[in-house]
This record gives structure tokens, C-alpha cells and sequence, in this order.
């Protein structure tokens, strides 16, 4: 597959900046998040409504002028992803603009691209603005940028938008937020004297987390974000009918409750035990010592815009999720156990933690003085959990079930496939749903070895396509 540049420019609000809106503070959850970027392909076909007298390339420049100037239409809604990022406290919001490429993408299919995700990742890279393995964390004095957007056309009249989002200014809900308004402007939904119609993003988090300390520049991520060898990134598809069989068996007890009382893990929780057991399963087969012990963590990114009270709208631009923590302490006496029944296990531990995100959680732990201090301690204390106990593994989960990403629809149609390209995070799980609406795509990253010892397991092989 060969991929030839076009196009490259900027692309400005269509609409100046007020002055009173000229600087964005970034919130103290804004402050946490990593600097890495959030990265999405979303697939078009030609179209079935298009003019069939029209070539593939005035298909092409029809769609590019139209993504083009509903672009700048969003990003004056939009105004902080147009600015400057200053350190990591503030955007200067001087309409500077976001990248924007557009490719050529010659000897490739669009099919062949969704049909045979696994084995063309290289692929997959060229399709965006830049690799993210390269620009996930930078050193680099010069502030990062913000939002990037490639439009890839195919000779088959299939079309790719690839795109980044700077995770420091936002986190998924909002990055599909943006799409979507982005979409609707496109489509003609809000447009020109329409555009009352579009509501734009809510700019509330600032006030209702402000920054806890004037020099935020002092704080680093941990270093499991630096690494010396890329982590490897797959996706593992979980049909609907195997996706029911896998939760039907990951029924747990209600601890709280009668012991006869029974749920049903979510999709999410019960493909997230899955893994989860996969992976303490594997490291546990590592393990020479007789009395090994480790505690193995699975950390959720939580979106708590519907967990605050009262709950907030889902357009609320900037970062506002938080990490549930599910401790699981395993030792070699526990080995034993059927697999199904360590599952349903971190299935309810899982689901505890989850419970616990809540609006009077909101409230004690992240608007209080103190936050920020405790926070960075948490962060900073990598390689213990708690601070006085064994040495533990930790898989992250983030979550996009759920969100309309599939709705975004330009004029020509929804996405028939939306994907990731890699994970910038080793020990890192993004879980997106299939096309279809009912199954779950998981897209896992690690380490080379460990991917190679993952994608055998016998237990994930049962419940995958």
C-alpha cells in the first residue's frame, strides 16, 4: 500500500475567537491525563447515493471540500483544539488552526484493510497524520499538537478520516462529541443560519475542577508510559452470541444480598474478567517461586459525566473520567481453581469498583484540596500497590461501548468499520463495539513476548471469532 500526500494545510476557525475567551485553563483532571493522543480511523464506502456519473475523484474533492469547511465550521464551537497549548496549564485559543492532510492511497483495497486488521498494522499507521508510538510522549520544548486530520482516498472510491486528539484536553467522550458535531455540520444539519441548531460543547469542567497547584509542569508520567520497544497492539472480536454465552457463564453472587441472587456482568465487565484472567493466568505460569504472590490490578477508565449528581451533559469538553481500581491478590494456592471460577470472581471485583465511581465519590476524592497531592503520590508509587504490599501487575481498560462513533455520518453515509491504529500504553485494553452494535472488539497491547503467549490461551480462544 502506498500513500501519497496530496494535500497539507491548516484549517482555521471559520469564525474568530471572542477575546474573552482567548485563554483555556485546563482542569485538574485535565492535569492527570497522560500526554498521549487519542487515535481514530473511521471507514467510508463510495456510497450508494452518489451521482453514478461522477468519477472516483470528484467524489473525492466533493468530500474533502465539504470535511474541509464543516471543519472549520467545528472548530469554532470547538476554539481550545484550534490553539496553542502553553505549559500544560493553559491554551492560548489564537485560531492558529489543526493539521490537515489528504492522501492518495494507491495498490489497496478498503476491504482489505478491515477484513485482515491483525496483519496489516503498518498499513493502518500511514492512514494517520503521524505514528503515534513516535509522538505519545515527547520531551520536546515545542507545545504538541492538538488535533490532527488526514483524509485518505482510495482508488476503490472508499475514503478513510484518520485523526488524533491530544488526551491532555480531552478524553474519548468528548473526542466522539466532536466528531459528531463535526458530522452533523457536514451533513447540512446545522449550517449557516441553521447553525443555532448545534448546541457545541459545554465548557463547565474548569469551574468544577479547577487546577490545584500554579506549576503543574512539575509532574511526569509514570514510566510505564516510556519504553524502549513498542508494545504490540491486536484486536480480539467478541461476536454477540459468544459475547451472551460469556456473560450467561460470569453470572456472580450478590455479596451484599441474599447469596441465591445472582447478576449478569455487562458486556464490558464480563470480557474484562476474561482478559484480566488471562493475563494473571499467563504471568502466574512465569512464576518458579513455590510461594509466589503478586497483586494484579485492573484499572477503568470511568466516564463520570452521568455519575456526578446531577449528572452532567454528555457534550462536557475536556477530560472527565477517573480510574477504578479492581485488586486481585493471586497465589499458588489458588492455581487450583477452575478458570471460570477465578472469573467470576474478578467479574464481582470488577463490578465493585466500578460501583464505587459515584457523585459522592466525585465529590470527597476529587474536589477536595488535597486532590492533587494524593493524586501525583498514587501515580508517582508505581511499582507497589498498596505502597507496602507485593509487587504487582496492572492492565488498563478504557471503554468506548457505547458512544456513537458509528453515527458519524459526513453525507455519505455511517462508518461501515471505526478502529484504533495501536495503543500508545503497554498493558493497555481499548474496548470498542463491532460495527453491528451487539459484539465488542478488544483491542489489547503487549509486550511482543506476551502477545505471542496471549493470543494462544485457550480460554480466550473459546469465546473470539
Amino acid at each position: 500500500m502506498k500513500v501519497e500526500v496530496v494535500s497539507k494545510e491548516r484549517i482555521k476557525p471559520s469564525s474568530p475567537t471572542p477575546d474573552h475567551l482567548k485563554t483555556y485553563s485546563l482542569s485538574f483532571l485535565d492535569q492527570l491525563a497522560l500526554p498521549i493522543y487519542f487515535p481514530l480511523l473511521l471507514y467510508y464506502t463510495s456510497g450508494s447515493n452518489d451521482d453514478s456519473a461522477k468519477t472516483t475523484i470528484e467524489r473525492a474533492d466533493e468530500f474533502c471540500s465539504v470535511i474541509k469547511k464543516s471543519l472549520a465550521k467545528t472548530l469554532t464551537k470547538f476554539y481550545p483544539l484550534a490553539g496553542k497549548l502553553i505549559d500544560d496549564r493553559f491554551v492560548e485559543c489564537n485560531d492558529d488552526g489543526v493539521d490537515y492532510l489528504e492522501t492518495e492511497v494507491i495498490n489497496c483495497q478498503l476491504s482489505q484493510l478491515i477484513q485482515h486488521p491483525n496483519i496489516m498494522p503498518e498499513r493502518r499507521k500511514k492512514l494517520l497524520p503521524f505514528d503515534p508510538n513516535d509522538a505519545a510522549i515527547s520531551n520536546s520544548v515545542e507545545p504538541p499538537t492538538l488535533v490532527s486530520v488526514q483524509v485518505n482516498c482510495f482508488e476503490c472510491g472508499g475514503i478513510v478520516i484518520g485523526l488524533y486528539i491530544y488526551h491532555k484536553l480531552a478524553d474519548a467522550s468528548t473526542l466522539v462529541t466532536f466528531i459528531n458535531d463535526w458530522a452533523n455540520i457536514a451533513r447540512g444539519i446545522a449550517v449557516d443560519d441553521h447553525d443555532k441548531q448545534m448546541e457545541g460543547p459545554s465548557f463547565s469542567l474548569q469551574s468544577l475542577f479547577p487546577q490545584r497547584v500554579r506549576d503543574s509542569t512539575s509532574y511526569k508520567p509514570p514510566n510505564s508510559v516510556t519504553r524502549d520497544e513498542p508494545p504490540v497492539t491486536k484486536k480480539f472480536v467478541f461476536e454477540g452470541s459468544r459475547l451472551a454465552d460469556l456473560k450467561k457463564k460470569g453470572e456472580v453472587a450478590n455479596e451484599n444480598e441474599d447469596v441465591q441472587d445472582q447478576y449478569q456482568p455487562t458486556r464490558v465487565e464480563a470480557v474484562s474478567a476474561l482478559l484480566w484472567s488471562c493475563i494473571i493466568d499467563m504471568d502466574q505460569a512465569k512464576k518458579k517461586e513455590v510461594s509466589s504472590v503478586r497483586a494484579y490490578i485492573a484499572a477503568h477508565a470511568v466516564n463520570m459525566r452521568s455519575r456526578m449528581v446531577p449528572p452532567l451533559p454528555a457534550n462536557s469538553f475536556g477530560n472527565m473520567t477517573c480510574l477504578s481500581v479492581a485488586l486481585h491478590t493471586f497465589t499458588d494456592t489458588e492455581s487450583t481453581k477452575k478458570n471460570h471460577q477465578c472469573r467470576n470472581i474478578l467479574t464481582g471485583k470488577i463490578r465493585e469498583s466500578m460501583k464505587k465511581i459515584d457523585g459522592e465519590y466525585v465529590k470527597q476524592q476529587l474536589q477536595t484540596s488535597d486532590t492533587f497531592s494524593n493524586a501525583l503520590k498514587i501515580i508517582k508509587n508505581e511499582n507497589d500497590f498498596p505502597p507496602s504490599g507485593p509487587k504487582r501487575l496492572m492492565l488498563i481498560f478504557t471503554s468506548w461501548c457505547r458512544f456513537p462513533v458509528y453515527e458519524a455520518n459526513f453525507g455519505w453515509g455511517k462508518p461501515i468499520w471505526a478502529s484504533i491504529c495501536t495503543l500508545p500504553l503497554k498493558n493497555m485494553v481499548l474496548l470498542m463495539d463491532t460495527s453491528s452494535g451487539d459484539g465488542i472488539e478488544a483491542w489489547v497491547s503487549l509486550s511482543k513476548e506476551d502477545m505471542y503467549e496471549f493470543e494462544r490461551h485457550e480460554e480466550l480462544l473459546v469465546y473470539i471469532s
